[in-house]
């Protein structure tokens, strides 16, 4: 006959080592204190598998992992090579290795906004215009750019050969090919939800224009050095760094120089998960950067259109999304063969951090598979 007892008793032995286990024989527990080892029993079992799914990541991965809860670090870990072509020793990632962050960069530019809001320098519903007189087209706001529900093209479609591929591309050298070519907009502004890069180049140039100093200079003040963010920087002062990583494709081939590298505010940023790690902790859990209401509006959906809802919801600089797995805010980030995740879960300060620079799709997935685990489904 099944003794339901005897079978706790038996699966309970199975997860603790002897310096572990009751210092009372385990039949001579109450029901709460078998409830109370049960429930660490699982939570051990659920460490585990997590940290199977990990190590089976970094099997195929070529970067950067960690996992934690809040201030706890659960997992951190650093695989492969910076250049693929070079498997020497000095070419190993380590935990200062710096990434191409691409558009889990776009946060950084939103604070900015946002911090520039909250002085007042600026208002959301401001219209492009009054930041950038020359600018071709009407009612298009900051907020609009913010929330990708501008109407404006996407800048890395334009024609290439417009453009001097032998040079860096700077914002400011893209305003004024907007200016000039006036692409057409996509659709009329707040009316759809398309995302697109020019919305944070163009923001970034903005930052510029009300600070009279450069997107670098401002992040770093207001934005990197409050978080504490000891290794983080933009691609345009790369030179001065030598630990960072190559972008490769799933062919790894690595990709060589761009033009649109030198665009900021969509992408640019340069950081590690270490630094990742500090600036959602001081950003969406200690308020260091912005107020708790200022970072509660960028974590909302901010992305509501004049009519229908938008397939994707997004709030500034960040994607959100409520499901079986519970509201998570987080990003990805895709460019010349670095591939990125992060994602923060409020209710228990959840944050799973992978960058990658071999796009062979190592990551896709495993922030599902370690939710699943975490809350039993």
């Amino acid at each position: 006959m099944f003794n339901p007892i005897i079978f706790l008793i038996i699966l309970l032995s199975c997860f603790f080592t002897p310096s572990e286990k009751p210092s009372v024989p385990l039949y001579q527990l109450s029901t709460n204190e078998i409830n109370t080892l049960f429930q660490e029993a699982n939570k051990e079992l659920k460490s585990r598998e997590i940290e199977v799914e990990l190590n089976l990541l970094c099997e195929n991965l070529n970067g950067s992992v960690l996992l934690a809860f809040g201030k706890d670090v659960f997992y951190k870990k650093e695989v492969g090579y910076k250049r693929l072509a070079n498997k020497t020793p000095q070419n190993i990632i380590d935990s200062e290795t710096l990434f191409e962050l691409a558009s889990i960069s776009k946060q950084f530019t939103a604070a900015a906004i946002l911090k520039l809001m909250e002085e007042k320098k600026l208002d959301l519903n401001d219209d492009v215009t009054k930041f950038l007189p020359q600018f071709p087209y009407k009612n298009i706001t900051i907020k609009h750019l913010l929330t990708h529900t501008s109407g404006l093209p996407e800048y890395m479609d334009f024609p290439e050969k417009d453009f001097n591929q032998n040079e860096a591309l700077s914002n400011s050298k893209l305003e004024c090919y907007i200016e000039r070519a006036k692409p057409k907009v996509l659709f009329q502004s707040g009316m759809r939800f398309k995302y697109t890069n020019t919305n944070y180049a163009l923001l970034a140039l903005i930052i510029e224009k009300i600070t009279h100093i450069s997107f670098e200079q401002y992040v770093r003040k207001e934005i990197f050095t409050p978080a504490g963010l000891q290794f983080t920087c933009l691609a345009t002062e790369l030179h001065t760094k030598t630990n960072y990583c190559k972008g490769h494709l799933a062919d790894k081939s690595e990709r060589p120089f761009h033009f649109q590298n030198g665009v900021l505010g969509d992408k640019g940023i340069y950081s590690n998960v270490e630094d990742l790690y500090r600036w959602i902790n001081s950003y969406l859990i200690d308020y260091k950067i912005l107020s708790r209401e200022i970072v509660a509006q960028a974590t909302q959906t901010q992305n509501k259109l004049y009519r229908g809802e938008p397939a994707e919801l997004y709030g500034f600089g960040l994607r959100l999304e409520d499901d079986v797995n519970g509201y998570l805010i987080y990003h990805g980030g895709l460019w010349r063969g670095f591939q990125n995740n992060m994602v923060y879960r409020p209710r228990d300060q959840y944050i799973f951090i992978v960058l990658s620079n071999f796009r062979n799709k190592a990551i896709i997935g495993v922030n599902s598979k370690l939710l699943c685990i975490i809350d039993g489904v």
